[in-house]
């Protein structure tokens, strides 16, 4: 005998099914060469992905989390194109920023308080020598860096410690 009630019932459970189908977006997943391009933009930036072997693995993940919270986007882990395109636009936007580096490598702290104690020396006031990056210390950095025909982004670097340690003739 049919049974209209759960003939209804399967038809609006297809329904609910199709517009839960409809309104997921399918996922493509990304190249080798894609996720090899993203690992490299990322560890360029001071991110850790992990070795570039062009799969996305845990770290990759990570670091592409850390990218697009650390740059207004939706934290999703995924690679593909969108996030190429992403990584690619802040590299050519100088987004690989040497604290930005440093931090990650563990060495801000300590190239900080090197940039401080050489600006002192130099004769620059970047306040207390803490190695803590503040007002102080990015306005003392500009003021060498202006000084010295640098450009003068005022942040701590490698190359700025370098140029300050050549100033002081070590």
């Amino acid at each position: 005998m049919f049974n209209h009630h759960s003939t209804r019932r399967s038809f609006l459970g297809l329904g609910v099914a199709g517009l839960a189908f409809v309104a997921v977006p399918f996922a493509h997943a990304a190249s080798e060469a894609t996720i090899r391009s993203i690992q490299e933009g990322l560890a360029a930036m001071g991110f850790d992905p992990g070795i570039a072997d062009g799969k996305s693995g845990s770290n990759t993940e990570r670091a592409i989390e850390a990218f697009q919270r650390e740059f207004g986007y939706t934290a999703t882990g995924q690679a593909d194109d969108v996030l190429l395109g992403q990584i690619n636009t802040a590299l050519s936007a100088g987004a690989a920023s040497p604290e930005r580096l440093l931090r990650r490598e563990g060495l801000l702290r300590a190239y900080t308080r090197a940039v401080q104690e050489a600006l002192v020396d130099l004769g620059y006031d970047p306040g207390i020598v803490d190695g803590a990056v503040g007002p102080m210390t990015r306005d003392a950095i500009r003021a060498f860096q202006n000084a010295n025909a640098l450009a003068a982004p005022g942040e701590v670097s490698k190359p700025l410690l370098e140029a300050l340690n050549t100033a002081r003739g070590i």
